[in-house]
C-alpha cells in the first residue's frame, strides 16, 4: 500500500515555511489562553528513486479528452505500460497515473532507468518526488463551546465580520478543502464525504477522509461553520465542504505526488464555480504541483484559493503560492487591526489580504480553537469567492513593500 511504503521511508522531521504565530490575543477567542498556533519548523526531502514524469501531450498515441476522465486514465495507463516495456521497467514500479492535473505518472526508477526515461522524446520533464510533514500542532488545548461556555453560545469570529460576513448561500457549488481531511461528523459543519478523497490509500474502500490532525477542520469552519446557536459561524454558513486529504496522520505527512492526486480529484469531482482551498502555499518550488493547480483551475473553471505561506519572503519563491492564473487567488494575512501579519509572504502574485491572526474556528474532536497563519487567511477568501467577485474596502497596513494588498471584502452582510 502506498501509505505504508511512504511511512516506512519517512524517518526524519522536516521544514516547511508555514503557519507561524503572533502573540496578539483577541476578544473573539472567548478569552482562551495558551500559545498561538505553531507548527514545527520542517522542510521537504527528496524521495529516493521516486519521480513525477510529465509527458508531451502531442507525443501521446491518443488524443486527450478532458471530458472522459476514466477513458483517459485507461489510455494513460496503456501509454505508460508501453513505455515501461520499452525500457524493461517492472509495472509494479508505477505509483500513480495522472491524466487531468498532469499528463504523466509517478514511478520508482533507479538511476539507469531514470536516464532512459528522461531522454525519451515523449517526456516533457521529470521532477523528483518529495516528502515532508507539517508536524503536530502546538499543545494548546481546544475546547467545546457548549461544555465550556454553556448552551446557546455562538460567536461570529472577528475575521468573518472583517470580510463582511456571514453570508447566506443557496447555490449549488461547494468548497473543496485540500488539507488534512475534515472531521466528518463535526456538529458545526456540513461535510460532503461522498465527493471526498484520500490520496494515500489506493483502494476507495480504504479511504479515510477524517481529520487526524485538526488543520483541515479549522479551515473548513472558517469557510462554512453552521449558523446554529453554538460554536462559530463561517463566511458562508452551512455550505458543503468536501474533504480532499493530502496530509495524513497526526503529524500531517505528505508527498508532492499525493498533493497532485488530490488536486486532480478536485478537477474530476468539481464543477464550474466550485472553489478549492489550498492552505499550503509555502512549499519548496515544484513545477509539477504548480502546473497541476493551474491546469485543473483553467480546465474546470474551479477557483483555487492559495495561502501565500509564512516565512516573510516573496510569494514568488514558493509553490503553489506563486501560481498566477485566471482562476487562482493567492492570499496574505493581516491581524484584527488590518496590520500586516509579520510572518506572511508578500508581493506578486498575491491578490488579497485576509484575517490570519488569532482566528477562531472548528477543530477535530467536536472542538474549537484559535489559530494563526496564512492557512487561516485563505479560507476567508475561499468563502467569499464562492459568492462571486470579491471587492476591497481598504489596504493592509504596514505592508513590507509597495503596493500593499487589498483587503478581501463583500457587501450585503447578513
Amino acid at each position: 500500500m502506498k501509505r505504508q511504503r511512504f511511512l516506512k521511508s519517512f524517518l526524519l522531521p522536516f521544514l516547511i515555511t508555514l503557519f507561524f504565530s503572533c502573540s496578539e490575543q483577541n476578544q473573539q477567542e472567548f478569552n482562551v489562553t495558551g500559545n498561538p498556533y505553531l507548527f514545527e519548523s520542517i522542510t521537504t526531502l527528496p524521495i529516493e528513486d521516486q519521480y513525477i514524469v510529465v509527458l508531451h501531450e502531442t507525443q501521446l498515441s491518443f488524443k486527450i479528452d478532458d471530458n472522459d476522465y476514466d477513458g483517459m486514465q485507461t489510455m494513460m495507463r496503456q501509454e505508460v505500460e508501453g513505455l515501461f516495456r520499452q525500457y524493461k521497467i517492472a509495472e509494479d514500479n508505477l505509483e500513480r497515473i495522472y491524466s487531468l492535473a498532469l499528463t504523466g505518472f509517478c514511478a520508482r526508477l533507479d538511476q539507469s532507468k531514470l536516464e532512459l526515461i528522461s531522454n525519451d522524446p515523449r517526456v516533457k520533464y521529470v521532477e523528483q518526488d518529495r516528502m515532508g510533514t507539517l508536524g503536530k500542532p502546538t499543545d494548546k488545548p481546544p475546547f467545546k463551546v457548549n461544555e465550556d461556555l454553556g448552551p446557546n453560545t455562538q460567536v461570529v469570529p472577528w475575521g468573518i465580520k472583517r470580510v463582511g460576513g456571514p453570508f447566506a448561500y443557496s447555490g449549488r457549488n461547494s468548497v473543496f478543502v485540500i488539507d488534512t481531511g475534515i472531521q466528518l461528523d463535526h456538529p458545526d459543519l456540513n461535510v460532503d464525504s461522498k465527493r471526498g478523497f484520500d490520496a494515500y490509500n489506493s483502494k476507495k474502500k480504504d479511504w479515510n477522509m477524517d481529520d487526524e490532525h485538526g488543520h483541515g477542520t479549522h479551515v473548513a469552519g472558517t469557510i462554512g461553520a453552521l449558523d446554529n446557536n453554538f460554536g462559530v459561524v463561517g463566511v458562508v454558513p452551512g455550505v458543503s465542504v468536501v474533504p480532499v486529504k493530502i496530509f495524513f496522520g497526526p503529524r500531517a505527512d505528505f508527498t508532492f505526488s499525493g498533493m497532485i492526486a488530490g488536486i486532480e480529484h478536485v478537477g474530476v469531482r468539481g464543477i464550474p464555480g466550485d472553489v478549492a482551498n489550498l492552505s499550503f502555499g509555502g512549499f519548496d518550488s515544484s513545477t509539477a504541483v504548480d502546473e497541476a493547480v493551474l491546469r485543473v483551475s483553467e480546465k474546470r473553471r474551479i477557483w483555487m484559493v492559495i495561502a501565500s505561506g509564512n516565512s516573510r519572503l516573496p510569494a514568488t519563491s514558493f509553490s503553489p503560492a506563486r501560481v498566477k492564473g485566471k482562476y487562482t487567488i493567492t492570499v496574505s494575512a493581516f491581524d484584527s487591526r488590518d496590520r500586516y501579519a509579520w510572518f506572511s509572504h508578500y508581493g506578486e502574485p498575491i491578490q488579497f489580504g485576509a484575517p490570519g491572526v488569532s482566528v477562531l474556528s472548528t477543530w477535530a474532536g467536536n472542538r474549537y480553537r484559535s489559530e494563526t497563519g496564512t492557512s487561516m487567511a485563505a479560507p476567508h477568501v475561499a468563502g467569499l469567492r464562492l459568492l462571486g467577485d470579491i471587492i476591497s474596502d481598504g489596504y493592509v497596513l504596514n505592508y513590507p513593500i509597495s503596493p500593499s494588498d487589498p483587503i478581501a471584502f463583500r457587501n450585503n452582510a447578513k
